[in-house]
């Protein structure tokens, strides 16, 4: 199998691809290495039958079938919760980035799990709610309405604001077929920010865990076996939990059966690296340890994005190297 890993160029030909994969954004920047690898299509997430469509067949010269995991993506973004994010950059993407996949990949699956950049999303703020049913801090939370999983970390977000859910229920992510997926997505960005605080990559990995990607987790029938994994991060600090980015790259990779070729991270950072300097757009120390830069390295293709810049085209970049591997498929003996 012929699987086309090495750094993403920017693809501007309107060449024909898996049915119909044209053009591509403005590239940012990626990081990535030359090797070729043969893809496990197993997975340790137990998904339903229904929210998947398998791979993309009958497509190119002989009628072969494309690679694993052609035809399914599930996206994972976590937003930082710091209030320097730009929200009308955010905003952008929610608007931006469902039609340009379906460009890209016409006729795909599409997830969208957004996750808080904190850890858990409601932070302390009213965790006797799980024991007593009520908060003594502030007796107007309304409980009722919120199960455990607000309180979970890496739990996909489901409210802009206690008076407001963006996701009807009981899934916590949003499938890209649904009408007005969009403006889900839209009021779920609002409702991803402004709460001071960061350190997004605990929830990034927690979200994509055993633990709540299983049938009864938070998070089920969000991971699918025959998907490929795009993790996105947004983020102007530095990982702040234990561990090194190998390990790091093994909790995303056991997503997927431990292929790393089914992954493609995207880190999207504040520039600024050294905190003696002025900082950059943003009010962060930015990546200082290197630890998002690496986490994306340990990966045969990764994208790296500027925080200060639209974050639109760094995804797409990933999302291009995705639509290349299944253009590329391998012809059956």
């Amino acid at each position: 199998m012929l699987l086309a890993c090495r750094v993403v160029e920017p693809q501007t030909s309107d060449d024909d691809s898996i049915t119909g994969v044209s053009g591509t954004g403005t590239s940012t920047g990626s990081t990535g290495t030359s090797s070729s690898t043969d893809a496990d299509p197993t997975s340790s997430s137990d998904a339903s039958a229904d929210m998947t469509t398998g791979p993309v067949k009958d497509v190119g010269a002989d009628d072969w079938d494309l690679p694993p995991y052609c035809g399914a993506l599930d996206i994972v973004l976590t937003v930082e919760q710091t209030s320097p994010t730009r929200t009308q950059m955010a905003y952008h993407v929610a608007y931006e980035l469902p039609a340009a996949i379906e460009q890209r990949l016409p006729g795909w699956s599409v997830h969208y799990l957004h996750v808080p950049g904190v850890s858990p999303a409601f932070g302390t703020t009213c965790t006797d709610c799980l024991e007593d049913g009520a908060c003594a801090q502030y007796p107007d939370f309304p409980c009722e309405n919120f199960g455990p999983c607000e309180w979970e970390t890496g739990a996909g977000l489901m409210w802009r604001a206690i008076d407001e859910k963006c996701i009807a229920g009981p899934r916590r992510y949003v499938d890209a077929a649904v009408d007005d997926a969009s403006s889900i997505m839209h009021c779920m960005w609002k409702g991803g920010l402004n709460s001071g605080s960061w350190g997004a990559l605990a929830p990034a990995l927690a979200s994509v865990s055993p633990a709540l990607t299983k049938p009864d987790g938070c998070n089920a029938g969000f991971l699918r076996d025959d998907a490929f994994l795009l993790p996105v991060i947004i983020s102007h600090g530095y990982p702040t939990i234990d561990g090194d980015p190998h390990v790091w790259a093994t909790s995303l990779a056991d997503a997927k059966g431990g292929d790393m070729t089914a992954v493609v991270p995207v880190a999207i950072l504040d520039p600024q690296t050294d905190p003696g300097n002025p900082p950059g757009c943003q009010e962060g120390q930015g990546d200082k340890t290197n630890g998002y830069h690496e986490l994306v390295q340990q990966f045969p293709v990764g994208v790296i994005g500027d925080l200060c810049q639209p974050f639109t085209p760094p995804i797409l970049e990933a999302i291009d190297h995705i639509a290349q591997v299944c253009k590329a498929g391998e012809v059956p003996d």
